[in-house]
This record gives structure tokens, sequence and C-alpha cells, in this order.
């Protein structure tokens, strides 16, 4: 079972084993690709290793992505040649890099995020498909042992003209026999450690599989060289990571931009060419992450839009090529456990010390053995039964799905995420079109009613066929208009239906018209001539919209919320008042289920209320309850009404009780000088009494003779402040200290003190002696000490 993440502020260190294991084998891939891309880019090599630091250390730190990790990309690759070729020197280049940063924090702060929204599911899994394949398709060079090509772009036919067919004949006429042993024990490896045999070994469990593949060809790899030097692998087939021989020449790796060109224009098309693809890249990286987030957590795209243009700014700043949310890296990172935002700062700082403390350790690492780590990477991504699950959706997920990833195949990522969008979009307006709204007639006491129910999605195009129907609609008809579920209602279809609203009323049609959440209550406060009729239906329907809402929330706070709830026991048993406004649960922080209530007006016991005994008995003998609470609240209308004797009727009756409460405490009220002050005591002095009253009842004696005690309580809720004040009503030790006053017994010679244990309240008590066979009443004075009675 997956555990719940601790809370924290910055960072989440209880998934650390699994973040480090995603960090390294992140971290691992990430080397030869940052290197290959500022390769392919024309820019110095170690701008793309300056890049990947910065992606997994400050866009790390400033993103509020759980899974994605940031560096160079593939796809920037064009971009940063045009822009290479337009301003002549990189060090120009750095400072459109910085300015592109600078344009993407205003795209945050403008909230250009929410593009990513518009982008179908379909769209978003057929991305990640199409990368899959790429991976595994140019992997198998790798594997074969030709490593030449050292860019992992994104693009199945490369604009200069290459294609994959061209590069795969190549491979296989140079073929490397080292390199696809290499390749194959590392497969087995990975594969040998999804098997739950490994996973579950106590040691073997703890070990990173990518780390095992890494120490495994490091060694089949020295040991050809042991056998025969011409086995052994090197050069191009090994990670070529610069290796500076002092800390000068360290320091001389990174370079700042040429402040001179803050003019020049070309700097600024160069800037906004970055900025535009290095956006629409990152937002739909962190689309696609988040869908393998196996906690299914949500990126705020406006933070991480910020988060992206700062990481570009300090990348310009130390000679780094732009950055981005790079889906390859993320998703290794995934895959090999990575779970929060520590996977990619651990990816950034092992980035970091690689170049510092160990570049010609990392140096003998073979290209064959990341190629397998991407190939089972890929695999993942473009497993069969996600092809299955699309397909069994139906043409409005097939389609935009398999188009995307043929786009992408054949074209590159960005153009390939366009086609399909465009795709995308046509079904989603075919689809509302045909599913805009639905109606059904029904009878309600023999008045016509009919129910519309609007789509998701109410574009102008539905306007004619909504009033198609509502033209049609017989006089003296009640009208139903649910919106409720509309993410969209153009504007020109609610003003159709409200002047439909206006004309209807001249044929005695009723109109209720639901909206959503606060345009709802907008909504109803906009229309000045709504009749009380229709605003009560709106009323009431709201709460059908309510419950819909609540059902939403709990199911996306925990899946499980309901099933749950259905297998709770209930712990307490609450007796409450009627009137008081807020629920249990929320009162007492408790899940549903797990307190067992009964509320009546002023929350009396009384022993003729039928209803509270079979609540009662069925909760201490059938439910095991234990602990039974009396709850009261200040401001109860109850204790009001009986202080004032202004109730007629039934209420009346009920209410005696607090008023015998009320004369039994005259004394001590009457001490009080406020009203206020003697309603709120009689609030509390009315629980302290009904919980004696619930002490005398058949099942709470019954328990205490089994030994098997019932815990009782007295509460009083102030809904003002909204604490719950505990009156610490303790019946045993009350009743004790009766006990040891009055314990009398009328006899013919007078009164005669017994043995035995009190069990009544002290107005009218009683007492079991042990050799009685029943309890005996007797009365005890109220204003002397004389122990006085009567049968």
């Amino acid at each position: 079972m997956t555990p719940a993440p601790a809370k924290s502020s910055f960072l989440d260190f209880s998934y650390f084993k699994s973040d480090f294991q995603g960090g390294l084998v992140s971290f691992l891939v990430a080397v030869p690709l940052c290197l290959g891309i500022a390769l392919a880019s024309g820019a110095p090599l170690f701008a793309g290793i300056i890049a990947g630091i910065v992606g997994g250390l400050v866009v790390g730190a400033l993103s509020k992505s759980a899974v994605s990790i940031s560096g160079p990309e593939a796809g920037l690759i064009m971009v940063v040649l045009s822009g290479m070729e337009a301003l002549g020197s990189f060090k120009v280049l750095q400072l459109a890099i910085c300015v592109a940063g600078l344009m993407q924090v205003v795209l945050g702060l403008l909230r250009a995020g929410m593009i990513s929204n518009f982008f179908p599911s379909s769209v978003i899994k057929g991305m990640l498909a199409a990368i899959g394949i790429i991976l595994i398709l140019k992997q198998i060079p790798h594997v074969l042992g030709y490593d030449a090509d050292a860019v992992e772009s994104l693009a199945l036919f490369p604009w200069d003209g290459g294609n994959i067919g061209g590069l795969l004949r190549h491979a296989v006429s140079q073929f490397v026999p080292t390199a696809i042993i290499i390749a194959l024990a590392s497969l087995t490896v990975l594969l040998t450690w999804e098997r739950p045999t490994v996973k579950n070994h106590a040691l073997l469990g703890k070990i990173p599989a990518a780390l095992v593949v890494i120490v495994l060809s490091v060694g089949i790899n020295a040991l050809a060289f042991a056998l025969n030097p011409a086995y052994a692998l090197g050069g191009s087939h090994l990670v070529q990571l610069p290796v500076p021989r002092s800390a000068a020449e360290f320091a001389g790796l990174f370079t700042l931009p040429d402040f001179s060109q803050l003019l020049n224009p070309k700097v600024y098309t160069t800037a906004f060419a970055i900025a535009l693809v290095a956006s629409l890249e990152a937002l739909l990286a962190v689309e696609a992450t988040d869908e393998l987030d196996p906690l299914k957590r949500k990126t705020p795209t406006n933070r991480e839009l910020k988060a992206q243009g700062v990481g570009n700014v300090v990348s310009g700043l130390l000679g780094g090529l732009p950055l981005t949310s790079v889906i390859v890296r993320s998703s290794v990172s995934i895959n090999a456990g990575g779970r929060t935002k520590v996977a990619a700062l651990l990816h950034g700082s092992f980035l970091l010390l690689s170049v510092v403390l160990f570049p010609s350790l990392l140096n003998q690492v073979p290209w064959a053995a990341l190629a397998a780590i991407l190939l089972v990477t890929g695999y993942k991504l473009a497993r069969i039964s996600i092809f299955k699950q699309h397909f069994q959706a139906g043409l409005t997920e097939f389609l935009p799905f398999i188009i995307t990833i043929v786009a992408i195949l054949l074209t590159d990522l960005l153009i390939g995420i366009g086609v399909g969008a465009m795709v995308g979009l046509l079904f989603i307006l075919r689809e509302t079109y045909k599913n805009a709204h639905f109606f059904h007639s029904y009878s309600v006491q023999g008045q016509d009613h009919l129910r519309i129910s609007l789509g998701e999605h109410v574009s102008f195009l539905n306007k004619a066929s909504i009033m198609t129907v509502l033209k049609d609609i017989p006089a003296d008809t009640t009208v139903e208009i649910d919106g409720t579920n509309s993410a969209f209602i153009d504007r020109d279809v609610l003003s159709a239906i409200e002047n439909f609203r206006e004309t209807a009323r001249q044929r005695n049609i009723q109109l209720v018209f639901l909206r959503q959440g606060d345009e709802y209550a907008q909504n109803l406060a906009a229309q000045p001539h709504v009749t009380t009729k229709e605003a009560d239906f709106e009323a009431y329907y709201k709460l059908f919209q309510n419950n819909r809402n609540w059902v939403a929330e709990k199911l996306r706070r925990n899946p499980r919320f309901f099933e749950a709830a259905a297998q709770q026991t209930p712990k307490f048993l609450f007796i409450g008042c009627s009137d008081n406004h807020v629920s249990v649960s929320e009162l007492t922080g408790t899940a549903p289920g797990e307190v067992f209530v009964h509320r009546n007006v002023a929350n009396l016991v009384v022993s003729t209320d039928l209803n509270l005994m079979s609540v009662l008995q069925y909760a201490v003998e059938v439910l095991g309850i234990q602990h039974i609470i009396v709850c009261g609240h200040y401001g109860c209308r109850g204790v009001k009404a009986a202080m004032q004797n202004a109730e007629a009727g039934v209420i009346s009756s009920w209410l005696g009780t607090v008023r015998d409460v009320m004369h039994q405490h005259q004394h001590e009220l009457g001490a009080l000088e406020t009203e206020d002050e003697q309603y709120r005591r009689l609030v509390e002095l009315n629980v302290i009494e009904q919980v004696y009253n619930l002490h005398q009842t058949r099942t709470v004696q019954q328990a205490d003779q089994k030994l098997a005690p019932i815990h009782l309580h007295g509460w009083v809720y102030d809904s003002h402040g909204g604490l719950i004040r505990d009156l610490e009503v303790d019946v045993r030790r009350d009743f004790a200290e009766y006990d040891i006053i009055f314990r009398y017994q009328v006899a013919p010679d007078g009164l005669r003190k017994l043995p035995g244990s009190l069990y009544q309240a002290p107005s009218i008590y009683s007492l079991t002696p042990a050799e009685a066979g029943g309890p005996i009443i007797a009365i005890p004075p109220f204003d002397s000490d004389n122990p006085l009675g009567v049968p």
C-alpha cells in the first residue's frame, strides 16, 4: 500500500528512498542527453550540463510539480541553431535566453498556463505513446553498438533528410558484439527487478535496478578489455563528460551573456521564439507527467511557467542552454520510483557533483546500458494495453490518440500535438452539438413538467436546437433547465433562455434555471422578475447540486471515501438538539458513520420517548457503544421558549421537562443578574439533568449490572465561538454524595438507614438494598439536612 505523503511546507521526505532511485537513474540518463543536445545545438558541450543542473536545482526548487524534471530538450535544438545563426555568437544567445526567461515569468503572472487545459487527454496520452515509440526506435542503434548519433531528438525523421531506416541499416552493418551483450544483460536485470520476488526481497528490493545495470555494464566492458582490448567499448560508445584539470579550467566552463547587445532587436525575436517553444513544451510535459504520476497530483501551470522562466534566466546567466520540462527524464524518474520534487533536486545535485568530483568515472558508462534503461521506459509509455484502452473507449477517444502518435512520428512534437488537438477539437464540436441537451417529460400531481439537462459545453451552435425545444413547450408547464453539469454556457444561449422566461409567463409556464456554484447566486440575483415559486424551486434543486459538489470533493480527496464510510462502526451516541445548525461530523471532526446521532427539541431524555429509548437500546445492545453524549447549545430556542412559557400545544407539553429543571434550580437562576446569564445557565443545567435522566434508564442500568458500564457525558456547544465545553458531569460521584446523606427507608417507627446502591436522581431517587427484592423510593428534603421523607 502506498503511504500517504507527509505534509511539508517545501520538501516531503516520506518517499526519500524512491526519490533517490528516481533522481539517480534520471541523472545517469541525462548526462549523455545533455551533452548530445549541446553538440547538436552548436553550443559548448558544458552548456547542456549547466542547463541540466539548473533544471534540477533551480526549477526543481521553485516548481510545484511533484514529478517533473527540467533540463535541455531536443525540441529546442532548431530554435537554438537558428538563434545562433541570427545572433552570431553563443554569448549573445545567452542574453536571449535570459530575456526569454523573463518573458516566461510574465506569462505566468498573466495566467497563461491555462493553455494546457485546452488539450484533450487523448492527445496528451497519444503524445506519451509516440515518445515511447520514438525512444524504443532510437535506442536500437545504441543496442547494436552504433553511437555516432548522440542526439536523442523526438523527431523520427529529422529535418536534415536523414531517417531512422538509413540509421538502422548503417548500424546493422557496424554492430558491436560487446554493446549487444551489455544491452541484453542490462535488459535482463531491468526485467528481473520488475518481478515481485525481487521487489519484495529484503536486500535486492532496496538496490536500484539502474545502479545494478550501470555497475554490470562497466564490469562487462572491463572484462572485455581484459580479454582483448579490441573487444572493449570506447570513444563515442561511452559517456563523454568534460573533465576540467583545475579549478580555473572548471570556472572557465561558465560564461556571462553579452549585455552590450541589449538593444539588438534580433535578441528579442530569438527570445520570443525560445519562450514560446519552451513554454508550450513545459505545459505539455507537466500535463503528461501528471498523467504518469501514481499519486495523480495536479501541477499549477502558472507557477510552472514562472519556475521555468527563472530557470532560463539563471541558465542564460551561467552559460547554459535554454531548458524546459523534459518528459523522457521525468518518465525515467517516475519509472524508477520518483514521487516528489526531491527526485528533481537529487537529479540536479548528482549532475553538479559528477562534473566536480568524478567526471572520469562517469565516462566509463557505455551508451548500450543507458539505451536499455530508455527501452524499458519507452515500453512503459507505449504499452499495448494503452492502445486497447483507447480503442475500447470509441472513435472519439481513439482517433485523436492514434492521429497524434502518427503526426508526431512523421513531424515533431509540437506539430504533432497541434494536429492531434485539431482532430480532438473536431470531435468535441461534434459531440457538443449532438449532446448539448437531453430532455424528458413527467407529471407531478396532474401538472406537466419538462426537465432539460444541458451538456458539459453549450456553445452558440446549440442555441437553435435548445430554442426549438423551448418553443414547443405547451402552456401550464413547469420547465426545469439543469445547467449544473455545464462547465461552459455561451452568453447567447443564456440570453435566449432569459428571454424565454419573459414570454413564458404569458402562457403560465414556470421556468426553473439551475446553474453551477457562484453562477447560481449571480444568476438568481440578476433576475429581478423571478417569481417566489420559481425561486423556491431553484433553491430546492440547488440542494442536489450541493450534493454532487460534496460527492465530487470527497472522492477527489479519497476515492474510497464512501466505501470506508459504509464500513464505519459508531463509537459514540450523540443526543443533540434539533435547533443546532452544525452537523455532528463538522462539530467533532469525525467521519460519517463514526457517531450515532439522535436529535430532538432541547436535547431531552424522557423515559416515555419511545424514539429515543429505541435508539438508546440499539446503540448499547447492538452497536456496543460505550460513550453517550448529551449536547446542548447556547442560543437553544427550545430552552428559550420554556423560559418564556410562550409555546402552546404539543411543544409546550414537551418543554415541560425544561420548565421542571428551571423550577428545580430557581434559587441558583434567580441569583444571576441578567436574563442572558440565566438563559445560558439553564442550557447547562438542562444538559446536566438530561445526563441524570439518561443514567436512570433501564438500558444504562442493565449495562452497569453486566459490568459493562456506559460513560455518560454532558456538553454545551457555543455557536459563536464554535467550541465545545465539557460540563464534566460525573453521575457516579454526584450520586455517591447524595448516597452518603440520604439512605433511609420509610418504616412504621420512622425512617431507617439502609445499605445499598443509589441510582436515581437526587430529587426523587431510589436505592436497592442487598436484602430487598426491589428498589425503595425516598424523597429527601431540599432546604434542610434533616433526613425526612414519606413513602
